[in-house]
């Protein structure tokens, strides 16, 4: 640097300014590559308000605005234009930094270079070779009829070599400005901003001409850097300031840090060439000298203390110190950056999928082969694909619960008979007649005897006496099913929506990427899919349709359904309401919450003789009986079976009394039970004992046992409803019976019939279907396939934006792999 008495100190002659210069070579080769786009290089930025001495000040430092490097060369000058911005200020993919004409070797052909490339960068339309060949009036008129652009964030970049340069690299950035459009104002102000975030010095220009109070450029400044710990003051034209004026002494006092506008690195103050000096041409050794010799002359800069804070060449060594230092603290940071943004990088590009190569038609027929796949495992069910069945299971769980809310809630008592609920709920009809037995089944209503009563002789028409009419019977089983079409079609739109939804989502993730291809499967895939949906719901109709004419040929189903449920409205009638539900199947409520030992006259082998009753198939299920009309065996409801019908029976309990034996059918079992006990001798006279007590269930399995010792096997609790004397509402409870053992008949087959012709058949058929729609195999059938394959632009864009980071980040890898980050720095 320049002493006070004019002596040179050149920063390029020592060690550290060799180190100095290749940190700022390295940074100048970064931001080339575009490495600033991804990564936060060191740098120094100018800021400050229009007409503030910026350009002056940078001028001062360089020769010109720059990025500037000492050289044992000539001096020379090359200009390039970096373009990281799309017109519309979006970021481009891929930074360029392409030279704009030749090499300069004389100074006085940088301003007309400079210009002819700030045209350039205000029409980027224009090649630079015609920019290079227009006359000079038209780059200060501009072209007729071209508007160019009234800002741009694509910047020009002057790199100087000479050997009374220092090494510094220099963004100067567009004035501040407060009159022109809202929009203009924003944008220049978001990206100084931009500029001065992060790994910047800041350097402010602040015109001594105006108060400090009123610098927009410091405010920008304090509001990215609240502390000032990385913004230097610059004080410009200090020469404007009259003598006496008592703003130089405010400015004093901000320079020696007595204002509340401190600064971590404080202020500097520079004089740069007036007018004069400037038509004078002189050369920067004589504004250097002319600048110091303002400072020393004049009052009160040439009393202050802080001698070493005025001057151009104090700002420049103080600038290189602390850019050299900010650079190479940076450097091991950068570095993991560049790695941390390229592993990203690479992931992301793995993350999309790769472009299509090869022939357009084996690639169609591959990814159709994959979507068809992917969708027959999730209708299968697929451990790891399930979640089309999960929402088919619950679908088909709610239709089974509805169609078991329809049962017939048969009261085998009359209206108000104690252990009721009160009478039957009214339904309102018409000209205020009673509801029918039809009307409360369909509404879910209690249905009492006195209603089938009613129901029945409604129905007799010729019949002889004691005749039930098949009608009576036939209009109350179509009555609880007057819902299952509303049931049935809620239970297939269910499942309906849930392929509909998957087959869009897997259309979407691998097809996403062609947007036409996508539309066309989309459309082609909805019309297959409705086309199974009808066929479907045409079949489902004709079953509910066959449903509404009773019919079996399991007559020993109907018939043991039919006798159990007779046994439970005899002995509701009775007022003998066992604690079980009617939606139970038999083999369940056979086995009652007990524990007892077989008798003495009953082998542990004899009890699970207990099979089904002679002629009756084993149970399957208690629902998902199916129509006799497809083949499907019915399921029984209650019919004993081998795996559930054996009843212990309590240890050397003597069998249950049954009260009244003249009115008991099952009397004479105690009697029976207590004579083939094999008696003891009394030794002695055991203590008296309390009576132990027997529950019911207790009761009933000792006479299970007895009734099986005699031979009589098969028989459950269900049963003892049978032996109850008849009464005058037999033909009631008998109706009933047989009606409520018709029920449930559709619970399985609906469901079976919608997976297996629906998503199945859809499963199927889908391959066929869409490589015979695409026309795979035809002779258009490469050129067909090419258009449809066609990427989304945004994909294309993304995945050359990736590349182009790829590449950049590769390329700061490399620069920083030569430059090694191991070698010491001197202060020497």
């Amino acid at each position: 640097m320049k002493s006070a008495a004019g002596s040179t100190t050149q920063l390029s002659e020592s060690q550290y300014a060799l180190r100095c210069k290749e940190l700022l070579t390295l940074m100048s080769q970064l931001r080339a590559v575009g490495a600033q786009t991804d990564l936060d290089l060191p740098r120094i930025t100018v800021i400050g308000n229009q007409s503030a001495g910026k350009s002056s000040l940078v001028e001062a430092i360089s020769g010109i605005k720059c990025r500037l490097s000492s050289s044992t060369n000539q001096w020379s000058c090359r200009i390039s234009i970096r373009v990281e911005f799309e017109e519309n200020g979006a970021p481009r993919g891929d930074v360029t930094e392409m030279q704009f004409g030749d090499t300069i070797t004389k100074k006085a052909a940088v301003e007309t270079a400079l210009r002819r490339a700030q045209f350039a960068v205000l029409h980027p339309s224009l090649s630079f070779q015609d920019v290079l060949s227009y006359e000079m009036t038209t780059i200060k008129e501009g072209l007729p009829g071209l508007q160019p652009l009234p800002f741009s964030r694509n910047v020009v970049c002057v790199d100087l070599e000479g050997p009374e340069l220092t090494d510094l690299m220099f963004l100067d950035l567009p004035g501040l400005i407060a009159n022109a459009d809202t929009e203009i104002i924003n944008l220049v102000e978001e990206m100084v901003v931009s500029y001065i975030k992060g790994n910047s010095l800041i350097l402010v220009a602040l015109p001594m001409t105006d108060d400090i109070e009123n610098q927009k450029a410091l405010r920008l400044a304090r509001q990215v850097d609240p502390h000032g710990a990385r913004t230097i003051g610059v004080l410009t034209k200090p020469d404007m300031l009259t003598e006496g004026s008592n703003m130089r002494e405010l400015w004093l006092d901000v320079i020696e840090g007595r204002s509340k506008h401190q600064l971590l690195h404080g202020y500097f103050c520079t004089r740069q060439p007036d007018d004069a000096e400037r038509r004078k041409n002189i050369t920067v050794r004589e504004a250097r000298s002319a600048e110091n010799e303002f400072f020393s002359q004049t009052l009160p800069w040439s009393g202050t203390a802080q001698k070493h804070r005025f001057g151009t060449e104090n700002l420049v060594s103080t600038l290189s110190t602390l850019l050299v230092s900010i650079i190479n603290d940076s450097l091991p940071r950068i570095q993991s950056m560049a790695n941390d943004h390229i592993a990203t990088c690479l992931r992301e590009l793995e993350g999309l999928p790769p472009k299509a190569v090869g022939d357009p038609a084996t690639h169609m027929l591959n990814l159709i082969t994959s979507f068809c796949t992917d969708i027959r495992q999730y209708v299968d069910g697929q451990s790891d694909m399930s979640i089309l069945i999960h929402e088919r299971n619950a679908a088909f769980t709610e239709f089974k619960e509805a169609i078991n809310k329809t049962q017939p809630k048969f009261v085998a008592q009359l209206p108000g008979q104690a252990g009721t609920h009160g009478f039957p709920i009214q339904i309102d009809n018409e000209g205020g007649k009673p509801p029918s037995a039809t009307d409360l089944i369909a509404s879910q209503k209690p249905v009492y005897l006195t209603d089938v009563q009613a129901h029945i002789a409604q129905s007799i028409t010729r019949e002889l006496p004691g005749n039930i009419p098949f009608s009576a019977k036939k209009t109350l089983i179509a009555a609880f099913q007057s819902t299952w079409l509303a049931c049935a079609v809620k239970c297939f739109d269910s499942v309906k929506e849930s392929m509909f939804s998957l087959l869009m989502r897997c259309i979407n993730d691998q097809f996403g990427r062609y947007s036409r291809l996508q539309n066309k499967l989309q459309m082609c895939i909805t019309t297959s899919a409705q086309k199974h949906f009808l066929s479907c719901a045409e079949t489902l109709m004709a079953i509910l349709n066959a449903e509404q004419m009773p019919y079996t040929q399991n007559t020993h189903y109907l018939q043991a359904s039919t006798e159990k449920w007779l046994g439970r409205y005899k002995d509701e009638r009775a007022g003998n309401k066992r604690n079980n539900t009617e939606e139970e199947p038999a083999g369940k409520r056979r086995k009652l919450n007990t524990d007892p030992q077989p008798s003495a006259s009953t082998s542990r082998e004899d009890m699970f003789k207990f099979g089904p009753a002679p002629g009756l198939s084993t149970p399957a299920t208690a629902f998902g009986a199916s129509t006799a009309a497809f083949g499907t065996p019915m399921t029984a409801f209650g019919a004993a079976s081998s795996s559930s019908s054996a009843f212990k029976m309590a240890k050397n309990v003597p069998g249950p009394a049954f009260g009244n034996q003249a009115a008991n059918p099952a009397q004479g079992f105690h009697a029976y039970a207590t004579k083939q006990q094999t008696p003891r001798p009394v030794e002695r006279t055991p203590s008296p004992s309390p009576t132990p007590v027997i529950s019911d269930a207790e009761k009933i399995n000792n006479v299970l046992a007895q009734l099986a010792d005699l031979g009589y096997t098969g028989i459950t609790a269900d049963d003892f409803g049978k032996l109850r004397q008849a009464d005058q509402f037999e033909t009631e409870i008998a109706v009933m019976s047989e009606v409520r053992g018709y029920f449930q008949r559709v619970i399985d087959i609906i469901p079976q019939l919608i997976d297996s012709l629906f998503l199945r058949t859809l499963a199927a058929s889908l391959q066929g279907e869409l490589i015979s729609e695409f026309g795979l195999g035809g002779e258009n059938a490469t050129a067909v396939c090419a258009a449809l394959l066609e990427e989304d632009p945004a994909l294309v864009a993304k995945r050359e934006e990736l590349l182009a980071r790829s590449r950049r980040l590769e390329k700061v890898q490399g620069q920083l792999r030569e430059f090694g980050l191991n070698r010491p720095v001197s202060n020497a």
